[in-house]
This record gives C-alpha cells, sequence and structure tokens, in this order.
C-alpha cells in the first residue's frame, strides 16, 4: 500500500478547511476511488479537495511537519 495525500483549503464546501486526509491505496485510481466514496464530488468528476499528492511529492511540501493553515492529518482512510 501507498500513501495518497487529499489537501483542504478555506473553502466550507470542502470536508474540512485546512489539513489533509490520508487514503492507503494501491494507485491514484484506488486512491481517488476510496476518497470519493467518504468525500463524494460537488461538482461532477472534481475531487472535493484543493489538492492531492503522493507520498513523496507530499513530503516535499514540508506539511507533515508544518500543517496546512494550521491543521494537520484528520482522517485516514485505509
Amino acid at each position: 500500500m501507498q500513501k495518497y495525500y487529499y489537501t483542504f483549503g478555506s473553502d466550507e464546501r470542502f470536508p474540512y478547511q485546512g489539513g489533509w486526509v490520508e487514503v492507503q491505496a494501491t494507485s491514484f485510481t484506488e486512491a481517488h476511488a476510496k476518497y470519493r466514496s467518504r468525500f463524494p464530488d460537488i461538482l461532477p468528476r472534481c475531487l472535493n479537495c484543493s489538492d492531492y499528492y503522493d507520498e513523496s511529492r507530499f513530503e516535499a511540501t514540508g506539511m507533515l511537519a508544518t500543517g496546512n493553515r494550521g491543521a494537520f492529518c484528520h482522517e485516514v482512510i485505509q
């Protein structure tokens, strides 16, 4: 399993404001499906988040240490 991260901005339509959700999956395709199962699209074919990352790209952002807009991981989807 790999880790994928879905981040949030300040839009109140997002499930959370700031921080992220970690999804454990074998591919982005599987991760997106698991994420959508928990947080359905508000707009058709548009994930309900600000951005998404694989583990290496997310680690490079520094958010694991500093957070995102004052928040950290809200939940893990397996």
